[in-house]
C-alpha cells in the first residue's frame, strides 16, 4: 500500500465530541453532539472514528488534550471518509492553519515513536 499522507501518523488516545459542523459559506449543522476517538495524528492531521455520519469538506473546532495537560484548539476539515462497518466510519481531518505550539507537541509526539 502506497502512503499517501505528507507527514507520518503515529497513534494516540483522544476522546473529541463535534458539537458544530461549518463550511466556508457559514452554512452549518448544529447541535450535533457526535463523540469521536481519535486513532492516530500528524502534524498535518488525525484519523478517528464515529458513530455518526459526517459530511466531508466541513470544518469544525476541536480541543487537542496531550498526556502533558496542555490543551489547543485547533480546527480540522474532514477530508476523508470510509465504513468500517454498519454503525462505525473512519475519518480524515486536515488541520487548518495548526499554531505553532501545537504542531511542536505534535513532532514531540511522533518522535517517542521513532526513537
Amino acid at each position: 500500500m502506497i502512503e499517501k499522507r505528507r507527514s507520518t501518523r503515529v497513534p494516540i488516545h483522544l476522546t473529541l465530541s463535534i458539537c458544530d459542523l461549518y463550511k466556508q459559506d457559514v452554512s452549518g449543522i448544529h447541535q450535533l453532539d457526535a463523540p469521536i476517538e481519535v486513532t492516530d495524528i500528524s502534524e498535518h492531521g488525525v484519523g478517528f472514528t464515529s458513530e455518526c455520519i459526517l459530511p466531508l469538506d466541513y470544518y469544525f473546532n476541536a480541543s487537542v488534550n496531550f498526556q502533558n495537560d496542555t490543551s489547543y484548539t485547533a480546527t480540522l476539515q474532514i477530508v476523508r471518509c470510509n465504513i468500517i462497518d454498519g454503525s462505525h466510519y473512519s475519518y480524515g481531518g486536515a488541520f487548518i492553519n495548526p499554531s505553532p505550539e501545537l504542531l511542536e507537541n505534535i513532532r514531540d509526539h511522533v518522535s517517542l515513536y521513532s526513537e
